[in-house]
């Protein structure tokens, strides 16, 4: 649909500066990414509570009460371009009881800008350390620094485990790998020894370092709700080739043992989740059978992002889903399986699919540009 105007604006409501806060690479904080609201509302050296009612935390708020969404890209925000934000008409109406849309009702009638309830929601995305190569975004592995590794356990670990104590979703992993980085294991155990289990947290991970002794050393039990696995491959030789030097058959007892905590409803929802490219998307549908034969809750395939500009009218390399690659047919066809068309299985641009908007807990459930993380 075309780009909503400043009259349609004016009329709807994001909960997202209300209840989420998104850290950076670069240690900004901000409510959104930062390519869908480029102004930060603080810094990780900042004391998290005042980073969350900063002067520029406020006058964000008071753009979207005011219906100006003035600090928001017009361009780049999903929600905005996709004309799917909720109607402040609606959440007034009342008609819908739930807390968060009652809390939503509530800020919208007093105008408050200023909030003492602490953040649902948090993604940590400040360290993007990581163990493997990415063919998707074209990566190599990193690892910060020992001194900077401490330094942001100095400032980050305590205050954000006690300021997120009673957060909903803290999400951890959308880029980067945290079990390879000194900071987020550190963040983890800090978390995992002060906070009261409450299953908040929802981790992405490449599954390698995910083990059954790594867990009980950080001792995750009753912390983790959710726990996503990219995996990208069913069988051992195209794995090899999208992650050189790490093999299949080092990840396996790790998807066992995620299963294995599902089954025992340690975890709500182990996924499995696998980026289609050229490479490997006739391995879609035993992936599907991989997955299920693990105890994965489900599986999600997404589109790849292909890192390589072209010019307008280049054939796509490894982009499949792009109508304009070679094998683009043969994709289609796979589509079909009656496997990939399962209620346990979801797919994320490669084919149309129905737009829901949910007015409840929107902030902890939307979508951001590293849903799925490519690698």
């Amino acid at each position: 649909m075309d780009r909503p105007d400043d009259t349609w604006l004016s009329q709807r409501f994001c909960s997202n500066p209300f209840e989420r806060i998104e850290t950076q690479p670069n240690q900004d904080v901000h409510f959104c990414p930062a390519a869908w609201q480029p102004a930060a509302i603080g810094s990780l050296s900042d004391d998290p509570e005042t980073a969350w009612n900063s002067p520029k935390a406020q006058e964000i708020r008071r753009s979207i009460l005011a219906g100006d969404f003035s600090h928001c890209s017009h361009l780049e925000c999903p929600r905005i371009t996709g004309g799917d934000l909720p109607a402040r008409e609606e959440i007034l109406s009342e008609k819908d009881p739930s807390p968060a849309v009652a809390y939503y009702r509530e800020i919208i009638k007093t105008g408050r800008t200023r909030l003492d309830k602490p953040p649902a929601c948090a993604s940590l995305g400040h360290d993007l350390s990581s163990n493997t190569a990415c063919s998707s975004r074209g990566t190599k592995p990193v690892q910060l620094k020992k001194y900077d590794a401490d330094r942001l356990d100095w400032i980050f670990n305590e205050p954000y485990a006690r300021f997120l104590s009673k957060a909903d979703r803290i999400t951890i992993g959308r880029e980067g790998e945290p079990f390879a980085s000194r900071h987020f294991l550190n963040f983890l155990k800090t978390y995992c020894t002060e906070i009261e289990p409450r299953k908040a947290l929802d981790l992405h991970t490449n599954g390698l370092l995910l083990t059954e002794a790594v867990w009980n050393r950080l001792d995750l039990w009753g912390h983790v709700g959710s726990v996503h696995v990219s995996v990208d491959a069913a069988t051992p030789e195209t794995y090899n080739e999208l992650r050189p030097g790490r093999q299949l058959v080092q990840l396996m007892p790790n998807l066992s043992f995620l299963g294995h905590l599902r089954r025992l409803k340690a975890i709500d929802t182990f996924q499995m989740k696998f980026v289609v490219r050229q490479e490997n998307y006739t391995e879609m549908p035993d992936f599907v059978r991989l997955a299920r034969r693990v105890g994965a809750t489900g599986v999600l395939f997404q589109r790849v992002r292909d890192q390589q500009v072209r010019e307008e009218g280049e054939c796509p390399s490894v982009d499949i889903a792009d109508p304009r690659h070679s094998d683009h047919e043969a994709l289609q066809l796979i589509l079909e399986d009656p496997v990939l068309n399962a209620q346990d299985v979801e797919l994320v641009d490669l084919k149309p699919a129905p737009r829901h908007r949910d007015v409840s807990g929107a902030a902890c459930s939307g979508a951001t540009p590293d849903q799925v993380r490519q690698g």
